[in-house]
């Protein structure tokens, strides 16, 4: 099979030919596929040559010759390839008995193995933590930083000083309380951490 040759339109053209395709049989138009039908949207190139090869290579021999002229041209320019005697200059071999034995054997295609690529690591780098485990330069460090001293101070001067919302302020202080097992003391709204 040439598939470097293959122009996608050009085959997805043949693909759809061929899903609606008809011969002539005991009076009535019949499908070469027998109703199923080449997937053509959404598939690969590969995969789109190796349905179609499939597709012409399933129609019986009796009728595959009743395939539109255009097909046929498609497909032995594209996918028919020379057997191994003509290849190597040998008489051919004589037909067996059983048609399924004489038939030439389909090679597999060869997958290519691509090279793995080997990211490089990082070097961690050690962040700076607050008194309280949190990135210094965060809002959060800067919450730790206003209650660590453990004055007192207000919800407002919290919300001005650390940039966070009311409520992210509040959510941080239950969060000490709650995953640091601190004790800050609330009355009036004035916060203060219990040492």
């Amino acid at each position: 099979m040439n598939l470097d040759k293959i122009q996608v339109d050009v085959l997805k053209k043949m693909a759809a030919a061929l899903n609606v395709a008809t011969y002539e049989a005991e009076g009535a138009a019949k499908l070469f596929l027998g109703g199923k039908k080449i997937k053509t949207v959404a598939v690969a190139k590969e995969g789109l040559a190796k349905a179609f090869d499939e597709a012409i290579r399933s129609i019986n021999d009796e009728i595959v010759n009743n395939l539109p002229e255009e097909i046929i041209d498609f497909y032995n320019e594209f996918f028919s390839e020379a057997t191994e005697a003509e290849i190597t200059g040998e008489a051919p071999v004589a037909a067996a008995a059983d048609p399924a034995a004489a038939a030439p054997a389909v090679p597999k295609p060869v997958k290519e193995k691509k090279e793995k690529v080997v990211k490089e690591k990082k070097e961690k780098v050690a962040k700076e933590l607050s008194c309280f485990g949190h990135k210094v330069g965060t809002q959060s460090a800067a919450l730790d930083e206003l209650l660590a001293p453990g004055n007192p101070i207000s919800l407002d001067d919290l919300v001005a000083k650390s940039g966070r919302s009311l409520l992210g302020v509040k959510g941080h202080i239950k969060h000490l309380q709650e995953s640091r097992g601190l004790k800050i003391e609330v009355k009036d709204n004035i916060y203060q951490l219990v040492k």
